[in-house]
């Protein structure tokens, strides 16, 4: 069973994104202070089993200056919560807010496997 191991620096992001060349995996960008990003991080915690991707987290109080890296990486625009599948150190599914759902995620992450 995959946990999720949470990127608290540049470092940890870029090795994120190399083992994304590998296979797909998850990114969660959350925030501990947001009700609707506690229930996006209940939903992506759903991922937790045989056969989904590796599952990554950052969150933005503790580590504002690597979500701001990783949207910049991706060429994606920061929310939170966000759910990003990376796949070959690119962004190909992105899903945010009441978006988050552990059914739609693991249906992109089959699809891009």
């Amino acid at each position: 069973m995959a946990q999720v191991q949470e990127l608290t620096s540049t470092a940890d992001a870029d090795a994120m994104l190399q083992a994304s060349h590998d296979g797909p995996v998850y990114l969660l960008k959350h925030s501990i202070a947001c009700p609707i990003s506690a229930r996006g991080q209940m939903e992506f915690v759903g991922l937790e089993g045989d056969g989904d991707p590796p599952l990554y987290a950052v969150v933005v109080q503790y580590a504002r200056d690597v979500s701001d890296y990783l949207a910049e990486q991706l060429g994606v625009q920061h929310e939170t919560p966000q759910a990003l599948l990376i796949k070959d150190g690119e962004a190909i599914d992105v899903k945010s807010h009441h978006n988050i759902r552990v059914a739609a995620l693991r249906s992109a992450a089959e699809a891009a496997a």
